[in-house]
């Protein structure tokens, strides 16, 4: 039986997606969306340590590629809502593109299993059931990405030099992945949509000529389906239950079970996430600061949120072992199982420091900075609920909560920017950027879910004033994690060599309105 992701969760990132959460950093995301499916595959039936939801989850490109910390377009909102005090007019960006690239995955199995159709559960296994053939490479499984994807900012300054209000609504994090279903991947995943919704509202207030506050707040909509092949060998509860009285069958499964008794046949259930939504809110502060006319600085802390997303879940067991072979004592699975599912995890926080400096009226150097506080993400809580789960007899009960411990780190974003105008009228700007982000998960929990890594990102931009109301620009982003080779993954799940690469370009279309807000009494 195979259970596909519903096409609800396609929908919304499509209609709002900016990104791939797979990775685009400043520009193309650093994979939250691969993150949540690693996180939502690796957890979501108890089991998996290898399983990893990692950086990838990152925030991809917001606004323009001449957006920062110390720009004051309209997605200041995001980037530095501070910045928007400085705004001379009113701004709406509209931005629609497309994002495509791969990501890709060798399996090396470098310890010993068993043949598949095996059924020993414990060490020491007889030497005639270790398959010879299963340790080395394996051929190499891809999975492409493709995102249309869009987004919308608005500025609008109410008091002139004091007080600007912004709205957004986009998507920092989205991720469809596709690999093949009998890959070797597939114990991690098969097929995921991620995507992590944003609208917000905030202000910047001016409170000095050179100095100005911001803060805003946002609504979080998370959205998650997914497929993958659940082994039971390293459910912790499914080894108690075996153990105990009444089968009393002596195992090795559970979060730490060897290689020697994982990945059997019998043991390899589909499972699937459908519909899962999860609702909450965030916000960010910020600070601006012009301190002498060439150098501008920028300030934000973004709180990140919690999301808890509910859905419903699918798990096939249509197997004799799990319908009839042990009813006698105890343990009778229907064919299928479904019920409900909760998985709660942290986004989590950021500080972002933007250094400006106008070398001349044409040419600015910025510099955009960030530390990710993925370090705050201890673990994933899964709960699943369903009375076809409950298995009296041996001990199991309808609803579990395990919490899946992930040893993630803080990570550290570094991108400089060059901004240049390039025609004597002033109305063409070009920008290029280069960027690196250091990698969260240590090589012990990655998996094909988070193709985290030493990220590489480059960026061009170029902007034309049609008038002095309305301008376009078209940018393009590349980026990519430097090939990586991993030997020590925990049980040997992740072993093998990861790469990932994006691409996007989009079109953005900037409308200027209004004069700056109304004149406060005595200015002007």
């Amino acid at each position: 039986m195979r259970f596909r992701a519903g096409p609800l969760a396609l929908g919304l990132g499509l209609g709002l997606g900016r990104g791939l959460g797979l990775g685009f950093g400043r520009g193309l995301g650093r994979g939250l969306g691969l993150a949540v499916a690693g996180a939502v595959s690796g957890a979501l039936l108890l089991a998996a340590p290898g399983s990893a939801w990692a950086s990838g989850l990152d925030v991809p490109q917001i606004g323009t590629t001449f957006s920062s910390p110390t720009t004051n377009d309209a997605a200041a909102l995001y980037w530095n809502p501070a910045m928007l005090g400085f705004a001379n007019k009113g701004e709406v960006m509209i931005t629609l593109g497309v994002v495509g690239g791969h990501v890709g995955y060798q399996r090396d199995r470098l310890g010993a299993y068993q043949f598949e159709d095996s059924l020993e559960f414990a060490e020491p296994i007889d030497p005639a059931a270790i398959d010879p053939n299963k340790p080395g490479a394996y051929p190499r499984v891809t999975s492409p990405i493709f995102s249309p994807n869009a987004g919308l900012f608005v500025s609008a300054p109410v008091i002139k030099d004091r007080l600007t209000l912004g709205f957004g609504a986009y998507v920092p994090y989205a991720a469809p992945l596709s690999f093949p279903a009998d890959g070797d991947q597939r114990f991690a995943l098969q097929d995921a949509f991620i995507a992590v919704a944003r609208i917000s509202a905030g202000l910047g207030v001016k409170l000095h000529e050179r100095v100005s506050l911001g803060a805003s707040a946002t609504y979080v909509l998370g959205i998650v389906s997914l497929t993958r092949v659940q082994d039971f060998a390293a459910v912790e509860i499914f080894s108690e239950a075996l153990a105990n009285p009444p089968i009393n069958q002596p195992n090795d499964f559970g979060e730490t079970a060897p290689s020697t008794v994982r990945e059997l046949s019998v043991l390899a259930r589909p499972f699937a996430l459908t519909d899962g939504y999860s609702h909450n809110a965030t916000f960010n502060v910020a600070l601006a600061a012009n301190p002498i006319d060439p150098l501008w600085l920028g300030l934000t802390y973004d709180h990140g949120s919690r999301l808890n997303v509910n859905g419903q879940f699918q798990l096939d067991m249509n197997d004799e072992f799990f319908t009839q072979d042990l009813a006698g004592q105890g343990l009778a699975f229907p064919p299928l199982v479904a019920g409900d599912a909760k998985l709660s995890f942290r986004l989590p926080k950021r500080i972002m420091l933007g250094i400006a400096y106008d070398i001349s009226k044409r040419l600015r150097v910025d510099g955009n900075f960030a530390y990710v506080f993925w370090s705050d993400l201890d673990a994933f809580v899964i709960t699943l609920d369903s009375p076809d789960l409950a298995q009296p007899e041996i001990g199991l009960p309808r609803r579990t909560e395990v919490a899946l411990r992930r040893d993630w780190k803080g990570t550290v974003h570094a991108e400089l920017s060059v901004r240049a105008t390039v025609d004597k009228r002033e109305r063409v700007r070009v920008s290029g950027t280069l960027g690196y982000h250091s990698p969260a998960s240590p090589d012990a929990t990655i998996d094909v879910a988070s193709p985290d890594g030493h990220r590489l990102i480059g960026a061009l931009g170029v902007a034309v004033a049609i008038n002095e109301r309305i301008g376009l620009m078209a940018d393009g982003e590349v980026q990519g994690i430097l090939p990586r080779t991993v030997t020590t993954s925990d049980f040997d799940l992740g072993n093998g060599t990861y790469d990932l690469v994006l691409g996007g370009g989009h079109l953005h279309l900037i409308v200027k309105f209004g004069n700056g807000g109304k004149v406060l009494k005595g200015k002007g």
